[in-house]
């Protein structure tokens, strides 16, 4: 899990070193430092629209999937930002934002993988199964670890 841990801090590393770029660009072609280019007027255009600028995205650049307003999609990614923090800061969670992950993918596989090591089972046997929980219990309300898995 430390290993998905690291590759979603470098993804939102990545993300964030990004939008400070492409920020920084933006405003010093509205100072007269440099030429304001296509891209950058673009970029400008979908900021004042409440869009999301094309290379923040997960389609055209280093971001994640989401098709939300650019107020809500930086809301979404502090709030995810604050997940991964906690993580680093406080250990393993008891839970998880699946959607908080840019490559839940590798967040499954490595469930299946610890899972694996601990039952000393090839990891192409293990399959997931899913139990629903109270769908009025909050995330705060889980006091404890799963067992096995998260």
């Amino acid at each position: 899990m430390n290993t998905v841990l690291v590759q979603e801090a470098q993804r939102y590393n990545t993300l964030i070193d990004c939008i400070i770029k492409d920020l920084e660009s933006f405003i010093d072609a509205n100072r007269g430092r440099i030429v304001m280019d296509e891209e950058l007027e673009l970029h400008g255009i979908k900021m004042m629209n409440n869009e999301v600028p094309p290379r923040w995205t997960e389609e055209k650049g280093c971001g994640f999937l989401s098709i939300k307003p650019l107020s809500n999609w930086l809301q979404d990614l502090i709030m995810r930002m604050e997940f991964m923090r906690k993580w680093e800061d406080h250990g393993t969670p008891y839970c998880f934002w699946l959607s908080g992950f840019f490559f839940p993918q590798a967040f499954m596989t490595g469930i299946k993988q610890n899972f694996a090591r601990k039952y000393k089972i090839p990891i192409d046997i293990v399959d997931f199964d899913f139990e629903l929980k109270n769908d009025k219990m909050s995330s705060t309300e889980i006091t404890e670890k799963a067992p096995d898995g998260c």
